[in-house]
């Protein structure tokens, strides 16, 4: 949000005095993605409120370019009807709120929207106070219908004062006294006022991205300071972009997650997974655990928290909370007695289902994702994992070789699904040798290569995509990975060029995931390109159809 030369006075709220002797302030918010931030002080040609039985019923202001000092053109946004938007009106203390969805848009001009928009509530205020509300270049009007928020003023002659914004435009109008017309109980109405000196401080009670914080509080510093200074963005409910809401990561979720407490920040991206476990001893590793270790959260949040990731604060890389039933606030992680210790089917089967139903609290729907770490799953499976894509729900299945290590890489694997990676990154073709990722069978157990071969070093990471391409049918192999050191492809000990060689022979589908068993193959820059839209799928409430992806991918015995 833009704000004016008075911005240190932003959010002091009514303390500096400008609503006590009967101000009134009319607040419009659109979010046009206006990347040209600025904040205009503008004069009006007509603004009226009509008072009936001592309640407002109605407010109406026109705003016209080329006159009252305003300029030639008045921005209106691409199309509102797609973005977030609200208006507020505000007079001593009493607010009017319509967030502008009970109404239909339309664009004006041909093509539509060239010309501005055109919002119509012909019901108000049933759903909202708005009955119609034009954007056009050459002049901004609004009409409302209210419900008797908007208390009679507090005294005569009192400023008047109307903020606009519209996408990151602040628009600044000011009518001073005395009112062209004011009759006590009945009307104020002003005309042809002049653009103000500056904008007025902040105006509570105005929540434009619908995220339970009001505008005021959401500083848009990047530093989370409390409640009341959130250091987030007024027009975008989720700053982070990880998937929860500012307002849930600073005052706590609806049903009652203190997402805050438990290490989670709306201005550096979180990643939570609850993990539960079976006990078991199967085969010839006798009893043993499936409970992940210390060790191996430790390796996973490293994974993360390494990420070249940018946060809103200034961070690189993602917070990790693990939930492993270590005690404290984590306390949901918990042993599941399975009678054989084999999880029937997978994500979608029922035994999935039904211990999640049981294991995994309502109200972390949605902010968590739930991992099941059984002895193998679908019976006799030699599968490390399966996942939903995108998605909330993985199994992560070991069998005998859950070493710290493997459990750890297999986590990172299975969660890459969650949030949208393949085995070739944005693509299905396998064991790539280019594809520096542990989504890739090829370095899923022996960890990213860190020295340019394609040998693993045992590093659990995505791709960053720095790899060159590799054409099968006319590979270089001074090149090797990277351009440089030199790869012996066909083993022959003879570094050549212009030679064909299947380099991902291990691939059994390469006719139908990689074009051909030639084909050109391509790094993916995992870490640029994750989603953590999945948390919307939860318990198949999905957004996008959800694939589940079996990782038949053997750990090493």
């Amino acid at each position: 949000m833009a704000q004016s030369d008075n911005s240190a006075t932003f959010a002091a709220g009514t303390e500096n005095g400008w609503l006590r002797a009967a101000a009134f302030c009319a607040v419009l918010v659109l979010s046009s993605g206006t990347a040209n931030a600025a904040t205009h002080l503008v004069g009006h040609q007509i603004s009226l409120t009509k008072y009936r039985e001592g309640v407002g019923k109605q407010y109406r202001i026109t705003i016209r370019a080329e006159r009252n000092g305003n300029p030639a053109i008045l921005p209106f946004p691409a199309d509102p009807s797609a973005l977030p938007g609200g208006v507020t009106v505000q007079r001593d203390g009493g607010v009017l709120n319509d967030p502008l969805t009970a109404g239909t848009w339309t664009g004006l001009g041909n093509p539509k929207g060239s010309k501005g928009w055109k919002y119509r509530n012909k019901d108000a205020p049933v759903g909202g106070e708005v009955n119609v509300l034009i954007l056009k270049a050459t002049m901004i009007r609004l009409v409302t219908k209210g419900v008797g928020t908007m208390p009679l003023p507090a005294a005569p002659n009192g400023t008047i004062n109307t903020v606009i914004l519209v996408g990151g435009d602040t628009y600044c109008a000011e009518a001073t006294t005395p009112h062209y017309k004011e009759v006590d109980d009945e009307t104020v109405r002003s005309k042809d006022q002049t653009p103000p000196a500056s904008c007025p401080p902040c105006i509570l009670g105005l929540d434009s991205d619908e995220d339970r914080l009001d505008n005021c509080h959401e500083t848009n510093t990047g530093v989370h300071v409390g409640p009341t200074d959130t250091g987030t963005d007024p027009l975008n409910p989720d700053t982070d972009d990880d998937g929860m809401d500012d307002g849930d990561e600073v005052l706590g979720t609806l049903g009652g997650l203190d997402l805050l407490a438990l290490g989670a920040s709306p201005l550096r991206k979180d990643i939570l997974v609850e993990y539960d476990w079976f006990d078991d001893s199967l085969e010839f590793c006798g009893a043993h655990s499936h409970r992940p270790t210390a060790g191996t959260v430790a390796m996973v949040t490293t994974t993360f928290s390494s990420a070249p990731v940018l946060n809103p604060d200034g961070s690189s890389g993602i917070n990790f909370i693990h939930d492993y039933g270590q005690g404290g606030l984590f306390t949901g992680g918990n042993l599941i007695v399975d009678a054989n210790g084999i999880l029937v089917a997978g994500v979608e089967g029922a035994e999935f289902k039904n211990y999640k139903l049981a294991n995994f609290a309502t109200n972390r729907n949605g902010y968590f994702r739930y991992v099941i770490l059984p002895h193998r799953y679908d019976t006799d499976s030699d599968s490390s994992g399966q996942a939903e894509l995108p998605g909330d729900d993985m199994i992560v299945s070991l069998y005998c070789f859950h070493s710290d290590y493997n459990v750890a890489t297999t986590i990172v694997h299975e969660l890459g699904h969650n949030l949208t990676l393949r085995h070739g990154g944005d693509e299905f073709c396998n064991y790539k040798p280019n594809y520096n990722s542990v989504m890739n069978y090829r370095y899923q157990f022996p960890g990213i290569d860190t020295n340019c071969n394609p040998l693993g070093n045992g590093v659990i990471d995505y791709s960053i995509g720095s790899r060159i391409d590799l054409d099968e049918t006319n590979l270089d192999e001074s090149m090797g990975t990277c351009g440089a050191p030199s790869w012996d492809w066909n083993s022959n000990s003879v570094i050549e060029s212009g030679i064909a060689f299947d380099i991902n022979s291990d691939e059994t589908l390469q006719g139908s995931t990689c074009g051909a068993i030639l084909s050109t193959l391509r790094d993916h820059d995992d870490w640029a390109n994750i989603s953590f839209g999945g948390l919307a799928n939860f318990d198949g409430a999905a957004v996008m159809p959800i694939e589940v992806i079996d990782c038949d991918n053997p750990p090493p015995h």
